[in-house]
């Protein structure tokens, strides 16, 4: 079995009697290239005849449209089995066929000595594969930020099953407007940035410790941001290369876990990890960042020219963005709409102006002024183009909210601890509701939770715990992220606070 790293959180693995590939986004950007692939892959042309192609969940980022045009259209696809509708068809709609909607737990089997097994967290899932007693887990983007006893949970059943792993990938960074372009006085965006990814590094190396792997893997984040104000998220990453200090330091200084640092091009096969990277020629202090760019020259300056909206589109955008409020109002109780006075500026007007949301006599008004109402609690910041996308299909909100297309200025403190920034996010945003997709697909629903009791024990739960705040201010105790000073957060989320030697070495 050889296992190659591609870019980003797609893996390839070949063995004598198939081939699969694990998320495939490889060519083109995303979030309407608010994202874009780094560093990129070496090789593609081995995926011309994959025989599977499996995806742990549906963001743009391992579902993607681009790359999947690039694949065979007669390799069997696996994607996890939903309690929401809507891929499959998606997937035949572009001419693949031979779709199957993996159940959790279930093993299918690719080959005779290969087989795949999802583990179903949310809208994402734990992949594992097996090949003739190897086991392969892949956490990616699953279970890096939750809650800390539902992450347990889940990594107990895992351990349940494959008591001994072979090599754990997990995804290894955030992605998502949330802390890094929320704003409030006294807060250093770099540093809050930068302990947000120490807690993403500081959860895996919990999934480390539980789970016992002989290699540890940490790969992604492979995307860079190129617009101008958003280029030092880049730069804040938890550097890879420190996790196995970090973690014989805080976890194990015994382990006989080993840590392998991948690159495009990298593979593991009977005989090790081979370390066969070109960009190991190119780094400079660990870092590839300083060939960003020299290698999107022309994306740069596409993501930051700025193309004036007229003043016909601005009023279009507005009837627009008035009727989808209130349609969207809905998510929320009254009590919550009153509090949510927000503005909304749009980078690209040539003349700086404010669209003020108020919540009155049951419906939403936009008041269009030159200076912000002094009232507002927050600010959002976009543009009309990711604006529009957002309100316009469903899942579009995502390219505000993981594509970094906002910015939000918060003004009060309260609004923090009411986390109406998740309130004004929301009403801007078209994302398939729980309420609608149930009450359409209801067996659907049931099949996914009777399959899966895990989950269904989780829902319930929350249906109970949350029973008295439906539709309340949300249920996600988050502000510390925004008005905690570092060594307040590295409490809260009981992570080490580094030293100052030990801290120097990130910024290097």
């Amino acid at each position: 079995m050889r296992i190659e790293y591609l870019c980003h959180s797609c893996l390839y693995i070949e063995t004598k009697e198939t081939s699969l590939v694990v998320d495939p986004w490889f060519k083109g950007g995303a979030y309407m290239n608010q994202w874009q692939l780094f560093p990129k892959p070496v090789n593609t042309d081995i995926l011309k005849d994959v025989k599977n192609i499996v995806f742990s969940h549906g963001h743009e980022d391992h579902l993607h449209p681009e790359s999947l045009m690039e694949l065979p259209k007669d390799a069997t696809i696996y994607f996890p089995f939903q309690w929401r509708k809507g891929v499959k068809g998606y997937l035949k709609e572009n001419g693949f066929n031979n779709v199957t909607e993996a159940v959790s737990f279930k093993k299918y089997n690719l080959s005779k000595d290969t087989s795949i097994t999802f583990v179903g967290f949310a809208l994402e899932s734990v992949i594992v594969i097996e090949h003739k007693g190897k086991v392969i887990v892949n956490i990616n983007d699953a279970l890096n930020s939750h809650h800390e006893n539902v992450v347990k949970m889940f990594l107990s059943e895992i351990k349940k099953r494959w008591e001994h792993i072979d090599y754990l990938f997990s995804g290894w960074s955030g992605a998502g407007y949330f802390p890094n372009t929320v704003h409030y006085k006294d807060k250093d965006d770099v540093e809050v940035a930068k302990i947000r990814e120490q807690y993403f590094a500081n959860n895996f190396c919990k999934s480390i410790q539980y789970l016992q792997p002989d290699m540890a893997i940490p790969f992604a984040p492979g995307f860079v941001l190129l617009a101008d104000d958003k280029r030092w998220i880049n730069d804040i990453k938890f550097p890879r290369e420190l996790l196995e200090e970090y973690y014989k330091k805080y976890f194990d200084k015994e382990t006989k876990t080993k840590f392998c640092i991948v690159n495009p091009g990298d593979y593991f096969d009977e005989d090790g990890f081979h370390a066969v990277s070109p960009y190991y020629m190119e780094q400079k202090n660990n870092s590839l960042n300083h060939l960003i760019d020299t290698t999107y020259p022309q994306e740069i300056k596409e993501i930051n020219r700025i193309d004036i909206i007229n003043e016909e589109d601005i009023k279009s955008l507005l009837d627009k963005l008035l009727i989808f409020i209130n349609q969207n109002k809905k998510l929320f109780d009254k009590t919550v709409l009153a509090e949510a006075k927000f503005a909304v500026q749009l980078k690209d007007m040539t003349t700086t102006e404010y669209f003020n949301f108020d919540y009155e006599n049951d419906k939403f008004h936009i008041t269009r002024t030159k200076e912000m109402k002094k009232d507002r609690k927050l600010l959002i910041s976009t543009d009309s183009k990711l604006l529009s996308h957002s309100i316009s299909r469903d899942w579009g909100g995502d390219v505000l909210t993981i594509g970094y297309g906002i910015d939000v200025q918060v003004f009060d403190e309260k609004a923090l601890e009411q986390n109406l920034d998740i309130v004004c996010v929301r009403l801007l945003t078209k994302y398939p509701t729980a309420t609608e997709t149930l009450s359409k697909h209801p067996f659907r629903a049931m099949s996914y939770y009777l399959r899966h009791p895990m989950m269904g024990k989780l829902a319930l739960k929350q249906k109970i715990t949350l029973r008295s705040a439906v539709n309340k201010f949300p249920y996600n105790e988050r502000d510390h992220w925004i008005n905690f000073t570092k060594c307040e957060l590295c409490q809260v989320c009981n992570m080490p606070l580094f030293s100052f030697e030990y801290g120097e070495k990130l910024t290097v």
